[in-house]
């Protein structure tokens, strides 16, 4: 089947649609939790070049962000504080003081800094419908690229100063221009893969997994074609080689001047101290001092920072951190945790058209059963194989992960999840057409209407993206009985509080807020801060708030308090007992408890 337009028309109309909702969405959330260091971070580094704060993440998306902040005209305050010139990584109070301090609107500046994640994002859009559309034609691209743009879990994140939409677009560049440097071996196609490989290392130190992704792919390729025997294992030796040279070549010439760069003014001396504060609880002592070492050596002091990074998010992933997991506080969700996060935030219509997906592939591949024995079926389903595979290596890495925080962690897995389902359901609308005319208009409508329900619930959820749950887990209001922080509750609501509060004349109100932005901007003098530990019941509450009653508690905080399993923890059991008024944003509980 064909479908019959313009593509690339209807692909940017698409596109702009997409963003267009991201965009407006933005305009009545705060700032969300990391967005706070990100937003200072970047800034930093393109008015300073001193890559001093928030080393846990390659600058580039903090770097994008920073550059459409330059045109502001900021105050620099926030250079003059503790947090910038004495803390160790201050990256929290530098943030803070950049965006709510400076001078210019902290709505202004939230605004222009998302606005160049909203450009990575169409940039991934374009992406996938355009290596979609090579390898499977216009119908697939068409369906990849709705599927990608209007989902719920990629729009969230795409809009926020943070790294995962970063990762993901990073991934599949780099993937598309290594599979096209496999195809067509020269100068060129070396260079575009190593710069993709070194702009996907720029963007979140989780991309170092495309270095195992990237032999195993060149080992298979080499192994599966026309050669046998020494002369296979030769190109397979040839084209690890090849492999190497686009990794030493995307890390010298191209990460390590990007940090070469953002470092200039960053004080040896001050970078040392850091380093040694901030290394002195790792537990290689090889590593430690390998990097402590390199930290105040002219040109390499640049490498070993990336370096530091890296280590910091390897101890950071093996330190889990404690969360709210299915009506528990937990170390760690466990191996189920993404799998069941993943299937609850994608909606329903995402999985019937993966079980349609899937049926087609069996029924296709019986039909073909031949192609593996002819020895070609890696080569002549390249593209295939290379998505399957890093989804087998992502999937079986995050699995094992015991930083369970949120399904955007997920992200680098959505553009290719999202092609080889299209894909697969092109081909079978292909074969329909060749095959079964009579069931190729059923299955026609039927894709059309998952696709049209599908969007529908990215346009129906809007603005509150990041809350988005399907119908089995009770919809975005029922999500809060599974998990919380940013797969929910990220700090993204407490400007629509304030917003609330004013449209219903509430004078105080005390609140218990998961996030960094300052409720002073947004609240006034309207809120007193609260915590679980505080009360002791509502008879006490009662008695003794200062906010006639009203009482405003992040999801994520509630659910923690309220979930605690040991003895004389800080609780909000007593809230269980009444109904709240509102929920803002699905993610604030906000009671008016007076008796």
């Amino acid at each position: 089947m064909k479908l019959r337009f313009h593509s690339g028309a209807l692909a940017a109309a698409i596109v702009c649609i997409a963003v267009l909702l991201g965009v407006t969405s933005s305009v009545n959330d705060a700032p969300v939790v990391d967005e706070i260091p990100h937003i200072g971070a970047g800034y930093s580094y393109v008015t300073h070049l001193d890559m001093r704060l928030n080393p846990e993440h390659p600058p580039l998306i903090k770097d994008l962000a920073g550059l459409a902040l330059v045109p502001l005209n900021l105050k620099s305050r926030a250079f003059a504080s503790p947090s910038w010139l004495a803390d160790v990584n201050g990256q929290w109070q530098f943030g803070r003081s950049v965006i709510f301090e400076s001078g210019v609107s902290p709505d202004t500046i939230k605004m222009a800094a998302r606005l160049p994640m909203m450009l990575v994002f169409a940039f991934a859009c374009w992406l996938v419908w355009k290596w979609t559309r090579e390898r499977y034609g216009n119908t697939a691209g068409f369906i990849a690229l709705v599927l990608l743009a209007f989902s719920p879990t990629v729009m969230a994140h795409a809009r926020l100063v943070t790294t995962d939409m970063g990762a993901a677009t990073g991934v599949l560049a780099a993937t598309y221009c290594f599979v096209a440097f496999l195809r067509a071996p020269s100068k060129r196609s070396f260079v575009w893969a190593s710069l993709a490989l070194g702009l996907a290392l720029l963007a979140k130190f989780n991309t170092v997994l495309l270095a195992p992704f990237f032999v195993i792919i060149a080992i298979l390729y080499g192994l599966n074609g026309r050669l046998h025997g020494r002369m296979a294992w030769k190109k397979a030796a040839r084209m690890c080689g090849y492999t190497a040279l686009i990794g030493i070549a995307s890390f010298i010439f191209v990460v390590w001047p990007f940090y070469f760069v953002q470092t200039i003014n960053y004080p040896p001396q001050k970078q040392l101290a850091d380093t040694k504060a901030i290394m002195g609880s790792y537990a290689s002592p090889l590593v430690r001092n390998i990097i402590v070492w390199g930290a105040d050596k002219p040109v390499i002091r640049a490498a070993t920072h990336w370096a530091l990074g890296l280590a910091m998010v390897q101890q950071r992933s093996t330190g889990g951190n404690t969360i709210y997991w299915m009506g528990r506080v937990v170390k760690e969700g466990g191996p189920e945790y993404f799998p069941t996060i993943y299937f609850i935030k994608e909606p329903l219509a995402w999985w019937l058209l993966v079980a349609m997906a899937l049926t087609a592939l069996i029924f296709h591949h019986r039909r073909r059963s031949g192609e593996f024995v002819r020895g070609h079926f890696f080569s002549n389903n390249l593209e295939e194989w290379v998505w399957l595979l890093w989804l087998a290596i992502y999937w079986v890495i995050s699995i094992r992960s015991t930083l369970n925080i949120g399904v955007r962690h997920l992200l680098p897995v959505y553009p290719f999840t999202v092609m080889l389902v299209s894909g697969r359901l092109s081909v079978l609308l292909d074969w329909l057409h060749k095959h079964d005319r009579a069931r190729l208009r059923y299955v026609s409508l039927a894709i059309a209407l998952l696709l049209g329900w599908y969007s529908f619930e990215s346009v129906r959820v809007w603005p509150s993206y990041l809350s988005y749950f399907n119908q089995l887990a009770g919809g975005p209001s029922g999500g809060f009985r599974y998990v919380a922080d940013s797969n929910l509750d990220w700090g993204q609501d407490v400007k629509r509080l304030g917003q609330w509060l004013t449209a219903n004349n509430v004078q105080k109100v005390s609140i218990d807020y998961f996030g960094w932005s300052d409720p002073v901007y947004y609240l006034g003098s309207r809120y007193v801060y609260t915590t679980g530990s505080y009360w002791n019941d509502a008879h006490d509450f009662i008695k003794r708030n200062q906010s006639d009653g009203w009482i405003a508690i992040s999801a994520t905080f509630y659910q923690e308090a309220t979930n605690r399993a040991e003895p004389g923890a800080s609780t909000y059991r007593w809230l269980m007992d009444y109904e709240p008024v509102t929920v803002i944003g699905n993610s604030i509980f906000l009671w008016h408890i007076t008796k």
